[in-house]
């Protein structure tokens, strides 16, 4: 057993290192997941509908909505051009997200900022805050512009997550 978790954390290491160096590519199998995703919940919804149906749990209207998963499902699968769409959404949700969230960090700089001018300690850092809420606005505002820039940095992240998922794998393995 210790063996095949130190094998699955190094392939996962490894998966995450080819992530790193192919971010773009990474972020562009976001789409085609989504559709394996809604293709798999609506098959899993159409087979267990008899039997939550069984239990009350479920209606007509759950049937529908597992064939449309299985139709969308499809869809996306079959279409390049439903996967881009999909991965231009999310790179554009991801600008919009880094916009939103560094205005946010502005504005709690502000009340920082009024909390240490009224001689508050807890406020000191204010502006570090301001700094770092206008460099998230900046960089989204910069995703915008160039929704590459969004992938790059989902798919960088992504990697990092794997390969920091592969390394607790294979430490927890060799800990046995």
């Amino acid at each position: 057993m210790k063996a095949i978790g130190v094998i699955f954390g190094i392939l996962l290491v490894i998966g995450g290192i080819y992530c790193l160096v192919t971010p773009v590519e990474t972020f562009g199998v976001l789409g085609w997941l989504i559709g394996l995703a809604m293709l798999v919940e609506g098959i899993s919804s159409a087979l267990t509908w008899n039997e939550r149906r069984r239990f009350g749990f479920a209606d007509g209207w759950t049937l529908v909505g597992a064939l449309a998963s299985i139709a969308l499902g499809v869809v996306v699968l079959g279409s390049l051009a439903a996967q881009a769409a999909i991965d231009t959404f999310l790179a554009y949700l991801v600008a919009a997200w880094l916009v939103f969230g560094g205005a946010a960090r502005i504005a709690g700089a502000i009340g920082l900022r009024k909390i240490y001018l009224a001689g508050g300690m807890m406020g000191e850092n204010w502006l570090l805050l301001m700094l770092l809420g206008i460099l998230i606005v900046v960089m989204g505002i910069a995703c915008f512009v160039n929704p590459i820039l969004a992938m790059e940095g989902v798919g960088m992240v992504l990697g990092l997550s794997i390969i920091v998922t592969g390394g607790s794998i294979i430490a927890a393995s060799m800990s046995r």
